[in-house]
């Protein structure tokens, strides 16, 4: 099977600025022989885009946090508020959206740090064969949503059992749209509420009755799961063990630097004093 056969377009999301990632899905697709692809231009918080969301009211502000509803999750290391970054990655997936909705096709979208596994092929030809049969639906006219690759996990081996099923991952790095799709997620989008991935993958309605994931996973990333590229978002730790296992101890001491002070929460006071009632009595 031709990678033709199962999608029309193959979309990677990246920063114009990512000189880093661009290259190494040059090197990756090149290595693993995906030859016809299209970088999409992401956006960071700089953007246009951007500014319009915040402008417009449509993101959502602390209190509470956008993630439990509440005040404090409890977990420390959890953060409460959508900072510029987290909103980018939502504009960056809106104008893919419009892209896609303005067309009728099967895309495959991944994310500028995805890597592929070595039984990447042998299951996207199980995939089509399902496809093919009528067992999965996946066709540009209707709405289809396939998971493909998420964050390294023990699910990621060519032992895991192939299956299709409606079991829920955060499959930015790696997963297949279709046109009619893309332009329910654009009609259900009422403002910034969660993250992208979450928005896309549990949220929307469109999601929870057409999408499917797909084991065992084709890909994961490199940001989030070995640190081999630096997270975008919020730095993480694993960046750091990343660089001081090539030896890089500087920058690791920098980077952890980094993370120490990055602002992930705003913090919430409660109040010494009793609320009052409209007529100002406790």
């Amino acid at each position: 099977m031709a990678l033709a056969d199962l999608f029309d377009r193959v979309y990677v999301i990246s920063l114009p600025a990512s000189v880093d990632r661009r290259n190494h899905i040059r090197a990756h697709f090149r290595d693993i022989g995906i030859e016809n692809y299209t970088f999409h231009d992401a956006c960071d918080g700089t953007s246009p885009e951007v500014a319009a969301l915040y402008g417009q009211g449509r993101v959502a502000q602390y209190p509470p946090c956008f993630r439990c509803g509440k005040l404090d999750c409890g977990q420390p290391d959890c953060n409460n508020v959508l900072i510029p970054a987290q909103v980018a990655v939502v504009a960056s997936y809106l104008g893919l959206w419009t892209r896609l909705a303005a067309t009728s096709e099967r895309a495959l979208v991944c994310e500028d740090d995805v890597v592929f596994h070595p039984w990447w092929r042998s299951v996207l030809d199980r995939l089509h064969d399902r496809i093919a049969a009528g067992e999965v639906s996946f066709a540009a006219d209707a709405p289809g949503l396939l998971r493909l690759g998420w964050a390294l996990d023990e699910e990621h081996r060519a032992d895991t059992p192939f299956a299709v099923s409606t079991d829920i991952r955060m499959s930015n790095p790696c997963h297949a749209i279709t046109s009619a799709h893309a332009r329910a997620l654009l009609a259900e989008f009422d403002g910034v509420k969660h993250t992208a991935d979450v928005f896309q993958h549990r949220i929307a309605k469109v999601s929870r009755q057409h999408a499917r994931t797909v084991f065992p996973p084709i890909a994961s990333e490199l940001s989030w799961s070995t640190g081999s590229l630096e997270s975008l978002i919020h730095p993480k730790d694993v960046r750091a063990d990343y660089l001081a296992a090539q030896g890089r101890h500087a920058e690791a001491d920098q980077h952890r630097t980094r993370v120490a002070h990055h602002l992930r929460e705003i913090a919430h006071r409660k109040s010494s004093r009793p609320l009052e009632d409209p007529a100002g009595k406790p």
